[in-house]
């Protein structure tokens, strides 16, 4: 896995451990989220029987990446089954967010304050479960 090599290149260099962070390059919602979910999973794997070098805390953008797609940008010319163009965009945000926390991300960097507000909620219902 190329996550796994370039942290051992990284702490071959001399980069302390404690400061590497995993970006495993995620898509958003039906723009190649599954590949990146796969990648996120089996570092989790891995990490959970014992390698070291996948180990490292998991970075993902879901702001970023679902405000780039059409659903999220566009409000004129879509199907009006789309709804909101504000509510579908705050979804799509959310529901990205939603799957890469279940995969395995440690830091979730979103742009909304309505999905951090549902992201929050939604941890702490993995939480108390």
């Amino acid at each position: 896995n190329l996550s796994k090599q370039l942290n051992i290149l990284i702490s071959d260099m001399g980069m302390p451990k404690e400061r590497i962070l995993m970006d495993p390059t995620t898509g958003a919602l039906g723009y190649g989220i599954e590949y990146g979910y796969s990648v996120m999973e089996r570092l989790r794997l891995a990490a959970l029987q014992g390698d070291a070098m996948t180990q490292f805390p998991m970075i993902v953008t879901p702001g970023f990446e679902a405000w780039k797609t059409k659903e999220a940008k566009v409000g004129e010319g879509v199907p009006e089954a789309w709804g909101d163009w504000n509510a579908r965009a705050i979804n799509w945000e959310t529901i990205t967010a939603t799957a890469l926390v279940e995969s395995g991300a440690d830091i979730i960097v979103l742009r909304h304050p309505e999905s951090v507000k549902r992201i929050k909620e939604a941890i702490e219902e993995l939480i108390a479960a």
